[in-house]
């Protein structure tokens, strides 16, 4: 358990100190229920250091109309606090919002899983890697991410 929390606290503090150096951020997690977890990880740090209004999206008219289409309330949730999650198991409707609204820099974090290094270009200045291990269930134990899907997942890196 406290491992997690001073993972959480490492992975916010990198993730506060990008966005306010303007820079967007995708951050890669090992599974999709993780993607939600994680994200709202994040806001709840936010909001107890009092840094919430740092990660407040940039939207347009036209983007506010587009999160009333939205399918999933969980997702309108944490895009309504500037976060973004995508992961394979997403309605295709709701993740191409979700690429658009990052590519556009309407949100500046983005909560993922590895597929979209692998499917989609969608570059950050800044990409982090929460967890290097994963849950193998054919193994029955946890393994290391492979060097293919880090190298995937960095190629999304330094590019704002």
């Amino acid at each position: 358990y406290q491992r997690r929390v001073r993972v959480n606290i490492c992975c916010f503090n990198k993730l506060k100190s990008s966005i306010i150096d303007g820079n967007q951020v995708t951050i890669f997690v090992h599974s999709r229920r993780d993607t939600l977890k994680t994200t709202e990880t994040m806001i709840d740090i936010a909001i107890k250091q009092g840094n919430l209004n740092l990660f407040e999206p940039d939207l347009s008219g036209a983007e506010l109309k587009e999160l009333l289409k939205l399918k999933s309330g969980e997702l309108k949730k944490v895009l309504a606090r500037g976060f973004g999650i995508h992961h394979a198991g997403m309605l295709r409707s709701d993740r191409s919002l979700v690429e658009k609204l990052f590519l556009d820099g309407a949100i500046k974090i983005l909560v993922c899983t590895a597929t979209l290094a692998w499917g989609v270009n969608l570059p950050a200045h800044t990409v982090i890697i929460k967890g290097t291990q994963l849950c193998d269930s054919k193994q029955g134990s946890f393994v290391d991410l492979g060097m293919l899907d880090v190298m995937q997942i960095f190629g999304r890196a330094g590019r704002p």
